[in-house]
Order: structure tokens, then sequence, then C-alpha cells
């Protein structure tokens, strides 16, 4: 790919740039010249604002879209997980990977360039992350899909031994990392020890569904952050939802996130489905279900936000669409629209990818050109337009449309 310049891009901070750009990577960013002309090989981004493309940390492609074909109703959590678990037999792999895709080309129009899903498995069967690895083999040139396998419980002991040969299976049919829930174990802090010992055995990383349930009872959050204290695994670990940290204590969720920082775990939180499934018992003084933000920040934790569940069982709303998350950061976690976006964004690359920081000479050329006048109006407007760059090459625009 020969060298390109995108010529006159606005910054979140209001300076104009002109960002050289060679192989589909960053190469510098110099001042704007407005005298400057504009030649055929070179894009005018004519004042536009500039971003770094969007990002998913948490999704789960395979069972998107299923709202109206799996009924939830009860609306919670368990619900949602029977319903799943009674229709399993009628999901196939082309409906798998038609549903699948459809929602990646709705990330894609929306400037997401990363996404890592959840992939269920279900009686010793590996067809969903067959599937999706199919999915992430087609969009590989547009998008980098991450599927992480969801270990099924009880994972300890002899009852555990299916679900522990099957996390082996899904990561030879495909799998990047695995993952799954221990709270709903019958032996959560047992089931942590199984998962760390599995993601070193099979060399990958982890990212559990940690705590999701109001219940103040249940903190296995702590538990995991002290064993990866102590064994200092060499792949990175993260945990999703942490709901119950946020009914503890204020003095609680401070030494919880210290033990989180020091772990180097990130924190993934979900608003959107978080919000659907937990909390219908409070009819007085309704929970938001979200996770302690303010003292997971505080203590220097990383902490992204993802959509989840897109259209399904677990969430019948969600656009596909990462500023949908980072809206509710603003209104119901007590976001500024800035730390929200990157929070969908710089962070989840920079921390899933190892990615650069946005523009750092050697990053890559990933980037959404709006006219959008600042950051919060882009969160704000739903469908404010934009021009999605993967490596400096356009793979998707709204502007004309």
């Amino acid at each position: 790919m020969a060298s390109h310049i995108f010529r006159n891009a606005r910054l979140s901070d209001g300076s104009h740039v002109d960002v050289h750009v060679s192989a589909g990577i960053v190469e510098k960013t110099t001042p704007h010249d407005p005298t400057t002309v504009v030649n055929e090989h070179e894009t005018d981004a004519k004042g536009q604002l500039l971003l770094t493309t969007l990002a998913e940390p948490h999704a789960h492609l395979d069972k998107a879209f299923l709202a109206e074909r799996i009924p939830n109703p009860s609306g919670d959590l368990l619900g949602a997980i029977h319903a799943v678990h009674e229709h399993a037999h009628t999901l196939t792999f082309d409906d798998i990977v038609e549903r699948a895709s459809r929602a990646v080309n709705i990330y894609l129009k929306n400037g997401t360039t990363r996404i890592r899903t959840h992939a269920d498995t279900f009686d010793g069967s590996t067809l969903q992350v067959r599937a999706l690895r199919q999915v992430a083999n087609n969009f590989r040139d547009l998008c980098d899909i991450e599927i992480c396998a969801l270990v099924q419980w009880p994972l300890t002991g002899k009852e555990g031994k299916p679900s522990r040969l099957l996390a082996e299976r899904a990561r030879a049919d495909g799998a990047d990392l695995i993952g799954g829930c221990p709270h709903l174990d019958t032996d959560p802090s047992g089931a942590n020890k199984v998962f760390l010992a599995l993601a070193k055995d099979l060399d990958c990383n982890l990212d559990l569904h940690v705590d999701e349930t109001l219940n103040a009872g249940m903190l296995s959050l702590r538990d995991l952050a002290k064993r990866v204290i102590n064994k200092a695994p060499a792949f990175s670990v993260t945990a999703s939802h942490c709901v119950s940290l946020g009914m503890q204590s204020t003095k609680v969720q401070k030494q919880v996130s210290k033990l989180v920082a020091e772990a180097n775990i990130a924190i993934v939180t979900l608003p959107q489905t978080n919000l659907f499934l937990q909390g219908r018992e409070h009819q007085t003084a309704m929970p938001r279900a979200l996770t302690a933000l303010t003292a997971l920040r505080a203590a220097g934790v990383t902490v992204l936000a993802g959509g989840d569940n897109l259209q399904d069982p677990f969430n019948p709303m969600g656009r596909a669409d990462p500023l949908e998350a980072a809206g509710l950061l603003v209104s119901a976690g007590h976001y500024f629209p800035e730390d929200a976006f990157e929070a969908v964004s710089s962070t989840v690359h920079e921390r899933l990818s190892g990615e650069l920081p946005f523009l750092a000479p050697g990053s890559n050329a990933h980037f959404i050109l709006t006219p959008a006048r600042s950051v919060r109006e882009f969160i704000a407007f739903a469908n404010q337009p934009r021009s999605v760059f993967r490596h400096g090459t356009l793979i998707h625009d709204t502007l004309e449309a």
C-alpha cells in the first residue's frame, strides 16, 4: 500500500492536522497548512472530526437476533440461560454464520474494527465456536474478531471433567481464548482455580463472566484477583460484568478494586444487558446493575465497556454500535463523554491487542471521520454519519448515503 495523507482532519482538542500513512500504518501527524492543495491521491478530511475506530470487547454473536425465535418470559438472567439451552438444538452452523455475519456487517458500518465474541458450548458440541471461526475468517480483512469459548458449568470435580475436555476441544476447533461463569458453578473458587489452570495449559488468555448478580454475598472476583496475584500468569485475565461488586460497601469496593488493579485484571462493564436482566426484584431503589466503576477507576483498573447481547433472550435491544454502551456509561455510570468514548475504542484496542495509542507513529491507521462537532455530540446522535477506514483504506461510508 502506497503512502497516503489525510489532510485537514480535526482532532477532539480542536486542532487541525495532516495524518501521514504508509502501508496502513501511521507515520506521523503534522499541523495542517491551510494553503496546501489536496491532490487526487490524498484524502481531504474537510475539517471533520477524526477518531479511532470503535471496538466491542464483549459480544455474543452466536446468539445475535434470536429475540423472536427464543423468548425469555421471565426477563432475567436464568430465564435467558434456560431459554437458550432449551432451543440450542434448533441452531445450525449456517444459521449461526448468517446471523453473526449480519451483526458484524452492522458493527462495521458503525465503525467497529475489533470484536471479542463469546461462543456457547453445549452438550459436548463446539458448533458455535466453529461457526464463529468461519465468520472471523470471512471478515479477517475488515475486522479483527476474537473468539472466547464459553465453557459450561460445573467445571470442578468429577462432574466437571466433560466441560474441561470440551474447553480443550473448543481451543482446537478455533477458539482464541476460554471463559465461563465461575459464580454459577457449585464451587466458584474452585472454578476460578480450574479456569486459570486451563488457560495456562491451553496457552491462551482468559475472559470470565464474573458475579453477574445483585447478590452481595457472591463476590468471586476477590478470589479471582488473589489467585491471579499469587500465580502471576503470563496470559491476560479479563473479568466481565462484576455486578455484585457494585452492591458492596464503599470500603469493600475499594479493597477489591485494589486487588484487581494489582492483578492487572481488566474489567468489562455491560450496561445494556445488565440494566435489562438485573433488578426486577428491587422495585424500590432499583439498582443500576453496574459494577463499582468509580472505585475501580480510582484504583487504576482498566475498565472497558461492551454491548454484550444483541437482540436475543438476554437483551431484546441493541444496535451493534459501541456508542450505545458509551451513552449508557454517561447516563447510568456518571462518565464524562470523552472517557466513555475511550472505554469503547482506544482502551479496548490497547488492552485486547496491544495496539499503540491513537495516531502514535507505528499505530494502525484505523480511523473514523464524522462531521460531529465533538466526541460528546458523536455519542449523543446515534445515527451520526461516519466514514470508516481500516489501515488507511475506506471500508464503509455513510457520509454520502
